[in-house]
């Protein structure tokens, strides 16, 4: 199934398929506002938001936005001034410096190559990210006719137990299943893998589960990736491996009522 057929006016049997689709991904976000009594305009208020957000990311300039939301100017200027105060002063501190580090992975670059290949993002912004980044030790200098950075390791999983750096996480893989859910739905895509498997478990078959991930999985990827840097064929795959208790939420709104 090729990208051009899905919009075909003569079957509107996809724009169905896209519909459900995005009903279906809004079931997480829908079931924890449950859970948390979030009044049904406030989840309103944050999808607005979300989608707004989404126009920024995608180079929008706000007159644009306001189109595609349907929204007057003075709503889009709200817009703006909400996604600043409550989300992207976070973005700036925890997913920028991780946006950085993911592309010194393949190659050093200077200063002056990052800002250019990040053109929506300030500069100071990103020079600020990249001194927090060598101040963690994560980044190094590399002194020369021109000043380049790389990472300290290509090992690093970047992991951070703060809150903010797991809402950056959280992020990340919210866009490994948009892109995973897009592409096996829309595109056939076999690059494009999930499975869900429903087991029974006890306690220390969970603690095999993590060592599995960092004695076997990881290692394997990491594997994977040093065999790909030389070959130009090699393209970029994003990996989420989630697990949790079966029906997690739902038990536990039902826990709660009784």
């Amino acid at each position: 199934m090729r990208e051009e057929n899905i919009r075909n006016e003569e079957n509107p049997f996809y724009s169905q398929v896209e519909k459900r689709v995005i009903y279906g991904l809004l079931l997480p976000a829908v079931r924890l506002g449950f859970m948390f009594k979030v009044p049904i305009k406030e989840m309103g208020d944050l999808l607005q938001m979300a989608y707004y957000h989404e126009t920024k990311r995608q180079g929008l300039k706000m007159r644009e936005a306001g189109d595609l939301l349907d929204v007057s100017m003075r709503k889009v200027a709200l817009l703006s001034k909400q996604l600043k105060v409550n989300f992207l002063e976070l973005e700036s501190q925890h997913s920028l410096p991780r946006r950085i580090e993911f592309m010194l992975w393949a190659n050093p670059l200077s200063a002056s190559r990052l800002i250019q290949a990040m053109d929506e993002k300030a500069q100071d912004e990103i020079l600020d990210a990249l001194e927090l980044l060598i101040t963690k030790g994560r980044v190094r200098e590399i002194k020369g006719a021109t000043v380049t950075y790389e990472v300290c390791s290509s090992e690093a999983r970047l992991v951070d137990s703060t809150w903010l750096a797991r809402l950056d996480g959280l992020d990340n893989v919210m866009e490994v299943i948009a892109n995973t859910v897009y592409g096996r739905f829309f595109l056939g895509e076999p690059r494009a893998f999930a499975r869900t498997l429903s087991l029974r478990m006890r306690q220390s078959g969970v603690e095999q589960l993590k060592l599995f991930y960092k004695k076997s999985f990881y290692p394997l990827l990491h594997q994977l990736e040093e065999e790909a840097k030389k070959d130009e064929e090699a393209v970029m795959m994003d990996v989420s491996l989630i697990w949790a208790p079966y029906s997690y939420i739902t038990n536990i709104i039902k826990q709660n009522g009784e």
